[in-house]
């Protein structure tokens, strides 16, 4: 056992420089101190855990984008902060149709003429049906709004349905990289490559399985 001073300590900065053990053994046991170069179970690290598993998540993070992976969580976050951001900007048009309408009627009753500029130059502003009549036209927004919401229900429930998948989900590192060698039919030490590296490794492993089909199919 050793004690790491924290003025020593050097953390791993991305996926090409962790190596896939240390990847392996946070994910395992939860030990963010893998994060430390040098590091063993056992050793005294004077530095802050929850600063090393930020950085973590930010290399996973970086190492998934890199590996062109789909993040199903994003798309859905991102569809719902869309749609919850529409909502609000069209009900805000709402209220100042009603406030055009309201004071085109005290126009009327004054003789003078209608203003349905405001109206029109925020309709410009917005993707939705156009109609003259702002009765009809607060009927489309309304519409409108009714669908975004739908899509905020929508994500919700992806998101929802995503937390609780992967917490049903046991996930065996070790079955993957015995998989990915047996496929590849090599053996790599997981103390030699990086994260980066077992990520290409896995890359070429789909490459080779869709290589193989493709030629069975040809074969048919």
């Amino acid at each position: 056992m050793k004690k790491i001073k924290k003025h020593k300590v050097r953390i791993y900065q991305d996926s090409k420089e962790l190596p896939f053990y240390n990847y392996k053994r946070i994910i395992q046991t939860g030990d963010f101190f893998y994060m430390v170069k040098g590091y063993e179970a056992g050793d005294r690290i004077d530095f802050d855990a929850s600063e090393l598993e930020k950085k973590f998540d930010s290399i996973i993070q970086d190492f998934a984008l890199s590996q062109d992976t789909k993040n199903e969580d994003i798309i859905n976050y991102s569809n719902y902060l869309i749609a919850v951001n529409e909502i609000g900007k069209l009900e805000i048009v709402l209220q100042i149709i009603d406030l055009v309408v309201d004071a085109n009627e005290k126009r009327k009753a004054l003789n003078i003429n209608e203003d349905n500029e405001t109206i029109k130059d925020l309709l410009s502003k917005i993707k939705v049906q156009k109609n003259e009549d702002p009765i009809i036209q607060k009927q489309k927004i309304k519409d409108k709004i009714q669908k975004f919401k739908n899509q905020v229900e929508k994500a919700k429930s992806s998101i929802l349905k995503s937390e609780k998948e992967e917490e049903e989900i046991e996930y065996d590192i070790d079955e993957q990289y015995i998989s990915v060698c047996l496929g590849l039919e090599i053996h790599v030490d997981p103390k030699l490559i990086s994260l980066y590296e077992f990520g290409v490794m896995v890359k070429m492993l789909v490459s080779k399985v869709e290589a193989i089909n493709k030629s069975n199919n040809n074969a048919r």
